[in-house]
């Protein structure tokens, strides 16, 4: 820290008026000024949070859908990306579905559908798909919110109805969509799951896992 010292001089003049004597201090201070940099950083943080989804009961050849979302908050000044993979245990690159008795599959890459690698090459129309798949939702803060109708760049997923476009889902974490700015409010990607089977599937109850990874960019 600078110490300033404000020098003081006295002159003291004494004056003899009429035998009262009158005296005149003179003072001159000095002074300085130092302008203070003030500097702070804000942290990123990210929350994600997603729905668990349940597939409508289905009969074999008529496919059944059901939408739900992701929730990315985040106060990165670059956006997110998002990421998805599936964790069933035991699963390889062809199924995520497992049946209740542990040993029977539903295998997702068929009739057409395949394993979604982040290009656009890979979603296709349902046609007569058959196994699990998925479609990537607009976020919220776009003017398209809650449609699957993506803005500018994200044409690989098709517009609503006949030319919606599906992939089955990646065992290597692959990006889904990313969010190139800031956003102040938390953005909400929907995702549609559709599942559809050949007639000799068996029966009953299957479940799978999929897994979710929001980063900052």
């Amino acid at each position: 820290m600078k110490k300033v010292f404000a020098k003081i001089n006295l002159m003291i003049v004494l004056v003899v008026l009429g035998g009262i004597f009158t005296t005149t201090v003179m003072v001159r201070a000095f002074a300085d000024n130092k302008p203070v940099t003030i500097t702070a950083t804000i942290l990123e943080t990210l929350t994600l949070a997603c729905n668990n989804a349940t597939i409508p009961n289905l009969t074999a050849g008529t496919p059944q859908s059901v939408q739900a979302t992701c929730t990315v908050t985040t106060n990165g000044q670059n956006g997110f990306n998002l990421k998805v993979n599936k964790t069933t245990a035991g699963n390889d690159a062809t199924k995520t579905l497992k049946h209740s008795d542990g040993t029977t599959w539903i295998t997702d890459t068929g009739s057409g559908l395949t394993a979604f690698d982040g290009t656009t090459a890979t979603p296709v129309t349902w046609g007569t798909s058959k196994g699990l798949g998925f479609r990537v939702g607009v976020v919220s803060t776009t003017p398209n919110a809650n449609s699957l109708n993506l803005p500018a760049g994200y044409a690989m997923w098709g517009n609503d109805g006949a030319t919606a476009e599906y992939a089955a889902f990646p065992v290597t974490a692959q990006t889904i969509y990313n969010y190139a700015s800031y956003a102040a409010a938390a953005s909400t990607i929907s995702i549609e799951y559709k599942l559809d089977v050949p007639t000799t599937q068996k029966s009953g109850a299957y479940t799978g896992t999929v897994q979710y990874t929001a980063t900052t960019n």
